[in-house]
């Protein structure tokens, strides 16, 4: 599946550090989430794409290859290319 990602949330864990949530509207118009845990081994495959939404404000970042797990849920083990636009 190919998404866009729209907001990026870093939230304090109850169990200690902090989490992302990620949020996409997919191509096909409906709206995806995934969670994304710094203490997890697939975070060093969405750092980057974390630090170049929030900190290098790049704000057309689309993802391809997303699996959708359960109801409007990203895997976030997906094994994604990534294609960014900077808006000017």
């Amino acid at each position: 599946m190919k998404a866009k990602i729209i907001k990026i949330e870093e939230k304090d864990s109850k169990y200690g550090g902090f989490f992302y949530f990620i949020f996409f509207k997919g191509e096909d118009g409906k709206s995806y989430r995934t969670c994304v845990y710094p203490r997890y081994g697939n975070f060093k495959r969405w750092r980057p794409v974390i630090e170049d939404f929030i900190k290098n404000e790049i704000k057309e970042i689309w993802l391809t290859g997303l699996v959708v797990k359960g109801k409007r849920l990203i895997d976030a083990d997906s094994l994604f290319t990534v294609k960014k636009e900077v808006l000017v």
